[in-house]
């Protein structure tokens, strides 16, 4: 190869090479922002941030509540002789599918229960009763009494078998109930919540 060659190939090369560098596209620095994409109408199509997930609220563990025998410790034992005043079933709770139970009473005969908390502002008392032998002479009466005080918070009461809903809206006390029964097989009263309510519990 003679020297006439040599020197037209280095030219070729210096040549690609300054084209090369003319139309190679400017690099991002690296605290440059990165642009916004575009849609087709010219609008900038904002970045999307993912949400995180809010946390599930912790379930309570469904305690049972059984009675007790130290009745004559509490503020009041009997049960008043008429519940009327104290109304029927409350309607019941939109969204009542997300329902949270967390205590109940199963029973077949009346009694007091045990003190019991709830730290929940809003709950309900959900009684059932079934009665079989003599449906037409089953009688159900409740009434939930604030511990401290022996004020009668709700009561209730159910000629035949059924079932009895009463809302609650005091939370972060002890309670306890007076039950009394004729002629019943079994009842279970379940006490319930909502989602809403179990992080805004009062202690």
């Amino acid at each position: 190869m003679d020297k006439g060659d040599v020197l037209s190939i280095l030219a070729a090369v210096i040549i690609v090479s300054a084209v090369a560098i003319a139309f190679r596209l400017p690099v991002a620095d690296a605290g440059q922002a990165v642009p916004e994409p575009v849609t087709p109408g010219g609008i900038p199509t904002p970045a999307v941030t993912a949400t995180p997930a809010p946390a599930s609220p912790v379930l309570p563990a469904l305690t049972k509540i059984s009675y007790t025998t130290r009745i004559w410790d509490y503020p009041r034992c009997h049960l008043p002789a008429n519940l009327v005043s104290y109304g029927g079933s409350d309607p019941s709770w939109q969204g009542a599918h997300n329902v949270i139970p967390f205590a109940y009473v199963e029973e077949a005969k009346g009694g007091i229960t045990e003190t019991f908390h709830v730290p929940y502002d809003v709950w309900r008392l959900n009684c059932s009763v079934t009665a079989t032998v003599r449906p037409e002479a089953a009688r159900f009466r409740m009434a939930l009494v604030e511990r401290e005080s022996g004020t009668i918070v709700e009561g209730a009461s159910l000629q035949y078998p059924g079932s009895v809903i009463k809302n609650v809206e005091r939370g972060g006390k002890d309670f306890y109930l007076i039950v009394s029964v004729d002629q019943v097989d079994a009842y279970r009263i379940t006490l319930e919540t909502l989602p809403q309510y179990l992080s805004k519990s009062s202690r």
